[in-house]
């Protein structure tokens, strides 16, 4: 009811229009407004890896590939993706209020993984569909489930679309290199155990190599955009440190 209709009545069942006035705009005022789905900028602002499922056993490396997910807001709406295992998937969600949130169900990519890892890509999109309420505590994501279960995740950098996750071995000492004209240091790389040691003239923007200890690093790799004529067309990222071992002499 609006305030012209309400001033063109007398009266309203015994009460005075100035009282119906008060009463309407009293309940206005209590009234709050509804909740408006929208983004939270902490789940947007970078990747989410999943550590953490009772009962289950975590892609990490060797197991799989990582669980990530990737918030963002896309022409006002907002859409999830990342790697649920096996495959890449998509799904729109909404944050209903402060730490209620809602994942709708996913849409993925067709490719086919051995079978425990279909299993856990399943079993882990359809959980996300039971999402009922999450907590950020710093670096920790924590989603709980309207069946109780706690899905509990960490915080990666966000990379650029292009960058791609790499896996590479780092060996215990560095050799000597050349550098355009300079003479330096060079770690030593390889994919695979079984490969030969291959020289990395860059650097890896987060790690910090210590002689004696080999490692297995997780990396993101990201193409330059126009890059000096001395210097590589690629960037690497450290993501996480996999394994580490001291290794004697």
């Amino acid at each position: 009811m609006t305030l012209a209709s309400i001033f063109s009545l007398p009266r309203l069942r015994g009460l005075t229009v100035s009282a119906a006035v008060g009463f309407t705009l009293a309940a206005c005022a209590a009234t709050p407004p509804a909740p408006v789905a929208g983004n939270d900028p902490a789940l947007s602002a970078v990747r989410w890896e999943l550590t953490s499922w009772s009962g289950h056993a975590i892609p990490h490396g060797d197991n799989g590939e990582p669980v990530i997910l990737n918030f963002d807001m896309q022409d006002g709406k907002g859409r999830v993706s990342g790697r649920a295992g096996c495959n890449q998937f998509s799904a729109p969600y909404s944050v209903r209020a402060a730490g209620q949130l809602t994942i709708v169900e996913a849409v993925t990519t067709r490719m086919a993984c051995p079978p425990p890892a279909m299993q856990f890509e399943a079993d882990f999109l359809d959980k996300l569909q039971a999402v009922n309420n999450y907590k950020i505590n710093g670096p920790v994501l924590e989603m709980k489930t309207v069946d109780g279960q706690t899905l509990s995740f960490y915080q990666r950098e966000k990379p650029s679309a292009a960058a791609k996750i790499k896996f590479v071995y780092v060996a215990a000492q560095k050799v000597p290199c050349s550098a355009g004209v300079m003479r330096t240091t060079c770690l030593q790389i390889r994919e695979r155990k079984e490969d030969p040691w291959q020289l990395w003239y860059g650097n890896i923007v987060g790690f910090n190599f210590e002689p004696g200890i080999a490692y297995r690093l997780r990396i993101l790799e990201e193409p330059v955009l126009n890059p000096p004529a001395d210097a590589s067309s690629i960037k690497w990222t450290l993501d996480m440190i996999v394994e580490q071992e001291v290794v004697k002499k």
